[in-house]
């Protein structure tokens, strides 16, 4: 018993200070869940340096406050995850994963991709690059003249 002691204490402190790293699709599935919540205060927290150099704390919260999400998914469950290149908004491509996430509300089902860029030991979602340019624009992705977003084909 006198052994394990000093075994649970470092398995305690190494959990305490993030022993274990959350995977891609932990960390998908909590920032999806922040942002469907419209916990932007929260999720900003999680956005890739890049992104948080052009949607500053207090402008990103404030632009997605003023189009709150309305209706929450009932579930949500990963998918998949792969690697991927991904476009952001400054027009360079960086190494991601790409975590896909079954969301289930009351009409119907959707998937959705959550790219994630490995940065200073943790993962971080980006911004769809055409809400990147235009808070780098200084304008609120919801505002009139807006870029629209991409269109499914």
């Amino acid at each position: 018993m006198r052994r394990l002691l000093p075994l649970l204490a470092v398995a305690v402190v190494a959990a305490a200070c993030g022993g274990k790293s959350a995977s891609p699709s932990e960390v998908a599935l909590k920032d999806l869940d922040l942002i469907v919540h419209n916990r932007y205060d929260e999720a900003w927290d999680g956005l890739y340096s890049r992104d948080r150099a052009v949607a500053k704390r207090t402008e990103y919260v404030t632009c997605e406050s003023r189009s709150p999400v309305q209706e929450a998914p009932q579930s949500t469950k990963p998918v998949g995850v792969s690697d991927e290149s991904v476009g952001i908004g400054d027009g360079t491509f960086v190494k991601s994963k790409a975590v896909r996430l079954q969301l289930d509300f009351r009409g119907g089902r959707l998937v959705h991709t959550v790219h994630l860029i490995k940065e200073k030991g943790g993962w971080h979602w980006i911004l769809p690059s055409w809400r990147y340019r235009d808070y780098r624009a200084d304008r609120c992705p919801t505002d009139v003249g807006s870029s629209p977003p991409p269109t499914q084909s």
